[in-house]
């Protein structure tokens, strides 16, 4: 710019294409904020043609449309109408640039619901970027007062304009959810990646233990579902998963044992009404199911009937449970309740 300074009219060229790279970057930069991307961008020669990226063309084109409005109504309509059109414009040209660094469309950029939407979805954001662009202006004509070196005054406007892009980016990241922006890098998006690949991890893990369940190696299989179980804290959630995985398989025994301990850890878990559905549904496909012991029998059974509309699957369970748990204390507790069911 230096050089374009000291060239005269052959320096206008340089000088336009010099800008027009300034403010390609610039927009790339917004770009990076917008998708998440905390590197900045690279510098690219291909930035240095002007017809490669349109946005600073047509951000200069509303410049000059807000510029020409100005003065008409200054002609037309006399100062004060000028001054208070010129403010609204000014209040309203980060919006303008935000709509067309997102849309790269000049005629949204200029329609007034769309910018207001823009307002209306950045909220109380939007006042902060506000101030921090007059903050930034006042600070950087304040330094441009103080030095009068050409090559440092540019560098502090070159500063200024890429502070203030890269800031209505990140605005922009920030409310990305009332914007309805889609990101390239959020947190949700990690979360959401990090899911599918524990996910991809885990079906990979099951489909390896099935293997080993139809050539007969039941105790490697097991081991490898029960490893699995361990590494992932033995949740609910998980032993859900994995139930409904193994309910497929061949060999009845997996869905049956594993169930047996759902069941347990959702009744150390106090969730009585979720253990109730496990079981009923675990019924439906297997009538010979039963939880492992007395207690989880008999509480799963207590809830059926008093209190979780399932009589018949309390009526299951309590069918054989004096056989099945001979000599129990909690027999006697069953065969009254079964009791009650008859009456």
């Amino acid at each position: 710019m230096t050089i374009a300074d000291h060239a005269g009219l052959l320096g206008i060229p340089l000088a336009f294409i010099l800008v027009s790279w300034l403010f390609k970057y610039a927009y790339i930069l917004f770009d990076h904020a917008v998708w998440g991307i905390h590197e900045p961008p690279a510098l690219d020669i291909q930035m240095l043609n002007p017809a490669d990226e349109q946005r600073p063309l047509g951000q200069f084109a509303i410049l000059g449309l807000i510029y020409g409005t100005v003065k008409l109504a200054e002609v037309w309509l006399g100062s004060a109408v000028a001054v208070s059109l010129a403010a609204v414009a000014a209040l309203l040209l980060p919006a303008s640039v935000a709509v067309l660094g997102l849309e790269r469309n000049v005629f949204k950029a200029l329609n007034p619901p769309v910018l207001a939407h823009m307002v209306r979805g950045l909220g109380a954001t939007y006042l902060v970027v506000l101030a921090v662009i007059a903050a930034y202006i006042a600070g950087i004509a304040f330094l441009l007062q103080k030095i009068s070196f050409l090559p440092l005054e540019l560098a502090i406007a070159l500063f200024g304009i890429l502070s203030i892009f890269s800031m209505l980016g990140g605005a922009l990241y920030e409310r990305r959810h009332e914007l309805d922006i889609d990101t390239r890098h959020s947190p949700e998006r990690t979360a959401d990646l990090e899911r599918r690949e524990e996910l991809r991890l885990s079906e990979a893990v099951a489909t390896e233990a099935y293997g080993l369940v139809r050539v007969g190696s039941h105790i490697k299989a097991w081991a490898m579902l029960q490893d699995w179980l361990a590494a992932h804290g033995r949740s609910a959630e998980n032993y859900r998963w994995l139930c409904e995985r193994v309910a497929s398989w061949t060999d009845p025994r997996y869905v049956t044992r594993l169930t047996e301990e759902y069941v347990d850890k959702l009744l150390t878990l106090r969730q009585d009404g979720q253990a109730l559905d496990v079981v009923a549904d675990r019924l439906e496909k297997d009538p010979s199911f039963r939880p492992k012991t007395a207690a989880a029998t008999l509480r799963i059974a207590q809830r059926a009937a008093r209190g979780g509309g399932k009589p018949r699957v309390a009526r299951a369970l309590l069918a054989d449970f004096a056989k099945r748990f001979e000599g129990d204390p909690a027999v006697a507790a069953a065969e009254a309740l079964a009791s009650e069911l008859v009456r």
